[in-house]
């Protein structure tokens, strides 16, 4: 972890997924911004996730390439996350944020991909459902229509009674 608060591989169009990435086992086994021997770095890695959410939610950082809604999608994940395991209200406007813009960038077919309201690929499509999830488990404000939609898109692309998915 950098003294900045975030983690980076060396390329700074991924230090908002590799933070985000950092944060998950952290979280996962119950070590929160105020509980735990690592409580230090994930609210250095929590302040500077939000530190670089732009006003529309956007958590995609330096990504201005394919990588960019993978990014938002686990950051997104994490602020979600981190706000149902402390109810720390300061949370709740970015995490609600990030789901907004998941929201926004949905496809009229129902899917996500690289850019918001871009054609749809699958393991993106993955990443926005997991934070959405996550969203509705903190107690976000998440659309149904946004997920019915998104269901549409899978049925579309599923294959053998929904046995295979591929597009």
């Amino acid at each position: 972890q950098r003294a900045d608060g975030g983690w980076s591989n060396g390329n700074p169009g991924f230090d908002t997924a590799n933070t985000a990435l950092a944060l998950m086992p952290f979280l996962g086994a119950g070590q929160t911004p105020t509980v735990g021997p690592y409580r230090n770095h994930v609210a250095k890695g929590l302040r500077w996730l939000k530190d670089k959410q732009k006003t529309d939610g956007d958590l995609r950082g330096g990504a201005s390439q394919h990588p960019g809604m993978y990014a938002h999608g686990i950051a997104s994940i994490v602020m979600c996350d981190a706000f149902a395991l402390t109810g720390d209200e300061s949370l709740r406007r970015p995490a609600q944020l990030a789901v907004d813009f998941i929201v926004a960038a949905q496809n009229d077919a129902g899917g996500w991909r690289y850019f918001p309201r871009q054609d749809a690929d699958l393991s993106v499509v993955g990443w926005q459902l997991m934070a959405l999830q996550s969203g509705r488990m903190a107690g976000l404000k998440v659309p149904s229509e946004t997920l019915e939609l998104a269901d549409q898109y899978l049925d579309s692309v599923s294959h053998e009674e929904g046995a295979l998915y591929s597009y």
